[in-house]
């Protein structure tokens, strides 16, 4: 049985951990916190851009940002439909950046 690919939405910040190697915990691959929800990101993968922190998600063992692109691609528009919190993004420490205040769209 495969639960570690398991998607499952978090309602807060699980507790998770950096350490790639831990296995009784999420881990967050990014060197920065986990972005708080209503917070914008960068999602840098496949040109999505800016969006917004709506909520939290695990799979695969690692935790990840439920996001809701504010001009995604019109590929992705294609593939998923219209962004919005309840067809938003699940997006990874990894794929994305922090915005530092101050930073333009």
């Amino acid at each position: 049985m495969k639960t570690k690919t398991r998607f499952r939405r978090h309602a807060t910040v699980p507790p998770h951990t950096r350490d790639a190697f831990a296995q009784d915990m999420f881990k967050w691959s990014a060197d920065f916190d986990v972005p708080s929800i209503g917070e914008d990101v960068i999602i840098r993968i496949n040109g999505i851009g800016r969006a917004k922190a709506v909520g939290y998600a695990s799979q695969g063992g690692y935790l990840g940002v439920m996001t809701v692109p504010y001009s995604p691609p019109d590929w992705w528009i294609l593939q998923n439909g219209p962004p919005s919190p309840d067809n938003a993004a699940l997006a990874f420490g990894a794929e994305i950046s922090r915005i530092d205040a101050g930073e333009g769209a």
